[in-house]
């Protein structure tokens, strides 16, 4: 709890020379401020034990991160955007064969007609129906995750 109240009297303090002085009172409280009491009660400066907050060292940092994370080189930009283009292929491939796989799912489940290479209907048992839709349905599931 004090170290508590100790961080936010520091956060709302505004940094300057300004001593901080810490002191208990009679009820045993304990006391930050940057003003000794008006009660002349002994006080402790600590000032030289905290360090600054609002310390600007982002410049120094980043020049430390650039120094072990370099940025990436116009072969790894290459790179990276080919991968990402092969990406997008392979994704709208799958998505074809997905769409083509449920298409042909749809037509399976309705009454289907088959035709030879010579234009001859060839009749399909409702069994034989049933095998394929559900070869469909296993190749949907497949392509469509």
């Amino acid at each position: 709890m004090r170290a508590a109240f100790l961080v936010l009297l520091l956060c709302l303090t505004p940094l300057s020379q300004a001593a901080i002085y810490r002191w208990v009172d009679e009820s045993g409280k304990v006391h930050f401020s940057d003003k000794q009491p008006e009660n002349n009660a002994p006080t402790e400066e600590i000032s030289s034990e905290l360090r600054p907050l609002n310390s600007d060292s982002s410049a120094t940092e980043t020049e430390k991160l650039k120094a072990v994370f370099q940025e990436e080189t116009p072969e790894e930009k290459a790179f990276n955007t080919r991968q990402q283009i092969e990406q997008e292929k392979q994704q709208l491939l799958k998505q074809q064969d997905c769409q083509k796989a449920r298409n042909r799912l749809s037509i399976m489940r309705g009454r289907v007609a088959f035709e030879d290479a010579e234009g001859k209907e060839i009749i399909l048992s409702e069994e034989a129906r049933q095998q394929q839709a559900k070869r469909l349905e296993q190749q949907v599931q497949i392509d469509c995750r």
